[in-house]
């Protein structure tokens, strides 16, 4: 190689190697200070895209697994409620069969009665969860509500659909005149004082006979443990499916960190590794700067 003072051809050739050196520096800063190895489509077209696209998945997911448990806890709310209308049905029969006894005050029982009927209707008026009461009737769908159990990981596929859970028949518990249900409504005018049917002064005097009208409660108390059977059934496929969605949740979040996240234990030695070639390629750089001054002494 020739000695010129035009050309320094060891200054760049330390140039060209501390400039990579830099450039492969600067990546790995960026990798160690995000934490990521695809951050940008430049990075790696390929990955960037695919974790893009599950990122936007995920993000749906998430919000399918937060709508199931809200829908969980109207499903929730809708079972304890039809559970105390059962129960309180249980009490209405235990009380109807009282006044075959002689010796029952009807009157007295009759007060209670209309009590605990009442007391149904609180229930189910008061069975809604952030507006939605799913045994009050309001909700008049055939097929209930429904809910969407998760989506779709790529629609541009051809019969790519999302997948959702409905409550089932609509379902009315209310005990009055004026119900939807015909079995709730006949439990009404059966027992309560304000009914068609008389009362308990009806059935005492036997103008009702004792095993049909018990046939009446225990139809109407089948109704409503049906409603509550169902609703039980519905829960606990929402409450599956939350499930698997959140553990599809973590798969595809676990499938993204490896293709962009970045390994750290492996960046950090490429890093202690890289700011020694850049010290030692500065070096370099800086020996072969003065080499033109050596020819000085070649004049002197």
């Amino acid at each position: 190689m020739i000695s010129s003072i035009l050309t320094n051809y060891g200054s760049m050739a330390a140039l060209e190697s501390l400039q990579a050196t830099n450039s492969a520096l600067l990546q790995t800063q960026n990798e160690v200070s995000s934490g990521l190895r695809v951050a940008t489509a430049k990075d790696d077209a390929s990955d960037w895209v695919t974790a893009t696209t599950t990122n936007s998945n995920i993000s749906s997911l998430q919000q399918v697994s937060q709508n199931l448990g809200n829908a969980d806890s109207m499903l929730g709310t809708a079972v304890a409620g039809a559970t105390s209308v059962s129960s309180l049905v249980a009490q209405i029969r235990a009380k109807v069969a009282s006044v075959s006894d002689p010796s029952t005050d009807v009157a007295a029982t009759q007060a209670e009665v209309d009590q605990l009927v009442q007391q149904i209707g609180a229930t189910v008026q008061s069975s809604a969860f952030n507006g939605v009461n799913l045994v009050n009737g309001s909700n008049t769908a055939a097929n209930g509500l429904t809910f969407v159990a998760a989506t779709a990981n790529d629609y541009t596929a051809a019969g790519a659909a999302s997948s959702t859970i409905s409550t089932g028949a609509a379902v009315d518990l209310t005990t009055s005149a004026t119900g939807t249900n015909v079995n709730m409504k006949a439990l009404y005018n059966l027992v309560d004082s304000g009914g068609s049917g008389g009362g308990l002064a009806a059935i005492a005097a036997g103008t009702t006979p004792l095993d049909t009208a018990l046939k009446t409660i225990d139809t109407a108390a089948s109704t409503v443990n049906t409603a509550a059977a169902q609703y039980g059934a519905v829960q606990t496929n929402i409450e599956g499916q939350q499930t698997f969605v959140n553990n599809l949740v973590k798969s595809l979040q676990s499938g993204v960190s490896n293709m962009v996240d970045a390994d750290m234990t492996t960046e950090s030695a490429r890093l202690s590794a890289l700011q020694v070639q850049q010290q030692l390629g500065t070096q370099a750089l800086s020996i072969a700067n003065q080499a033109p001054q050596l020819i000085l002494k070649l004049f002197g």
